[in-house]
């Protein structure tokens, strides 16, 4: 996430940059920042895709209606951070940047336990248009562009490996790391209101349209799966942010 500060902050030195230009001659605009809290009510992993993590454990396999809740439930909790400024009375830019995640543990009759984390980020800029109306609400549309990573985590662990056996590789320990890069579109609606003069809130509903491309699946951050299928990311989401009026 290191790297993705460095690009928010950027982001939001050059918003000041800017709002201070359109600023000139007119009532002061203004910026705000907080965190932001979303929920993608329907997405889903492909089961075609990753049908075959029944094979690493039934536990995890995501075409068998009675094990879906344990890792393929119907929603996704993303916690993240935005930051906006006006430019005009109408448009503000911004920068947002989110992950969330689905964790699913299990265990066999051999006492192996099973773990799978999938984690789905995202960072991009944000443009939108409000009515500026001079109640402190405001309706407002615009969309998210930017990149993401999907990526998945598994791995199965024997009952009663010693730190030598770990560490060693000794172990029947199995795992995995995949991972893709994908491009971000998230087009939106929604509207803030400014509790004070100091704090908001903003809420959205919108559409997060993610498309990892076939090959472009890597494993463990390095190596290339060419064969790798293409999977759909793609949710509807909803958005709340907490902001402080700058």
């Amino acid at each position: 996430m290191k790297p993705w500060l460095s690009i928010f902050m950027s982001t939001v030195l050059m918003t000041g940059s800017i709002q201070a230009q359109f600023s000139e001659g007119q009532d002061v605009l203004r910026g705000a920042i907080g965190p932001a809290f979303s929920y993608m009510v329907s997405f889903e992993l492909d089961e075609a895709a990753f049908a075959d993590l029944g094979n690493f454990t039934l536990d995890f396999d995501i075409t068998d209606a009675a094990n879906t809740n344990s890792i393929n439930g119907s929603g996704m909790v993303v916690t993240g951070f935005e930051g906006f400024g006006e430019v005009t009375p109408h448009w503000t830019i911004g920068m947002y940047a989110g992950q969330g995640e689905y964790a699913a543990t299990g265990n066999d009759a051999a006492g192996i336990d099973y773990t799978v984390n999938f984690v789905l980020s995202s960072v991009g800029i944000t443009a939108e248009f409000n009515t500026h109306s001079r109640s402190r609400l405001k309706l407002l549309g615009g969309s998210m562009f930017g990149i993401g990573q999907a990526s998945m985590v598994a791995s199965s662990s024997p009952a009663n490996e010693s730190w030598t056996d770990i560490v060693s590789g000794t172990t029947a320990r199995k795992s995995f790391e995949l991972s893709a890069w994908t491009p971000v579109i998230q087009p939106y609606l929604g509207l803030r209101f400014d509790i004070s003069r100091s704090m908001g809130i903003k809420t959205i509903a919108g559409w997060n349209e993610q498309v990892a491309s076939a090959g472009s699946w890597k494993l463990y951050h390095n190596k290339v799966i060419t064969d790798s299928p293409e999977v759909p990311l793609r949710a509807l989401f909803f958005r709340f942010q907490l902001y402080v009026i700058l």
